[in-house]
């Protein structure tokens, strides 16, 4: 993954091209910061054909409405509604030559049950153009336009050149917890797998009280304890999580995904925001969203966590909202809007 001085540079070069960028979307160690337009798109009716998928995608693209439903967001904000698939696109436009961008939403939207995703997956090298969304809401949520929406990542396409750049390895892990190039505290339940790390649920659990969510407001949150019964989450919440363990590395790119045991049951965390910065040091905090009803338990395996090497020198480590973040489970979303 490119370091922002690397994404920089390969602008310079003229490799990657962002239109429309936004002043400080490069002051992340290792992304660029991408903006919401102020146009969603919703479908007009109550089944979606498969079929014409390529007839909406090009709608969102071309502004050229058939099939689709278009609203401006008000700059006073406009209300999602749960149950709801909302398409979008970015202010910027992306041209790469040579490296894959790849789009994660943010931690602070995602702690509020709003996903960020991209509807092709992963993009392909020499892309040109916005990049497109869905957006997906758990509870009635009011959200803004041109609102900081994402995470702009690169990674080299794979080549000689490129071959050391990847992902650790288990192993990899292992010896670098050893040197103290990755720190991981306390380590009594984690899990080293073949590429990745099993981190621990804690037991305290939040949940927000308000019918309604608000992106510019600290929006209330309730806590409970896990026993030795643990406790059911329902769907339709957004519940709010942490791991027991704290993280820290200072050279590479830590991210975090679910279980795919647990997704396979209906509980997710992070659906479009998992990635780290270099130089991330903290809990891991989730925004945890159940399809059914399920029980949960404290120190249950929640989350994996997973390490890239990073290409281009490191000018800055993060110093993010949730940098140091403690007990503290809610998001920091009104705190970086109001900033």
């Amino acid at each position: 993954m490119l370091t922002n001085k690397e994404i920089m540079k390969q602008m310079e070069i003229g490799n990657i091209q962002i239109d429309n960028l936004l002043n400080g979307a490069l002051d992340k160690p290792n992304s660029c910061m991408v903006s919401l337009s102020d146009e969603l798109y919703t479908f007009d009716y109550s089944i979606v054909d498969t079929k014409d998928s390529s007839l909406y995608m090009r709608e969102v693209l071309t502004d050229k409405i058939d099939k689709l439903k278009r609203t401006i967001i008000p700059k006073n904000g406009m209300l999602l509604e749960p149950r709801k698939v909302y398409l979008a696109r970015t202010n910027e436009s992306i041209k790469t030559n040579g490296y894959i961008p790849v789009l994660n939403g943010r931690t602070s939207l995602s702690l509020l049950g709003v996903s960020i995703e991209l509807t092709s997956g992963y993009t392909q090298d020499n892309i040109d153009g916005p990049f497109l969304l869905s957006i997906i809401c758990t509870k009635p949520t009011i959200i803004y336009p041109n609102i900081e929406i994402g995470n702009l990542t690169f990674f080299p396409s794979l080549d000689e050149k490129s071959a050391d750049i990847g992902m650790l390895s288990g192993e990899e892990i292992k010896r670098r917890m050893q040197t103290g190039d990755i720190i991981i505290t306390p380590q009594d339940n984690i899990v080293i797998n073949p590429n990745s790390v099993n981190l621990s649920l804690n037991k305290t659990i939040g949940y927000y009280t308000e019918p309604y969510l608000d992106l510019k407001e600290d929006n209330p949150v309730e806590y409970f304890t896990l026993d030795e019964d643990g406790a059911i989450l329902y769907p339709d919440k957004i519940y709010l999580a942490r791991s027991n363990e704290w993280t820290e590395t200072d050279n590479l790119v830590p991210m975090m995904s679910g279980r795919s045991s647990l997704g396979r049951l209906g509980y997710h965390v992070h659906c479009s925001a998992g990635m780290g910065s270099i130089g991330y040091k903290g809990y891991w905090h989730m925004g945890v969203r159940p399809t059914i009803p399920i029980r949960v338990y404290e120190n249950m395996k929640c989350c994996q966590i997973y390490y890239f090497t990073v290409e281009g020198e490191i000018a800055n480590t993060y110093e993010g909202s949730m940098q140091n973040v403690g007990v503290e489970l809610g998001s920091q979303m009104h705190k970086i809007l109001r900033k």
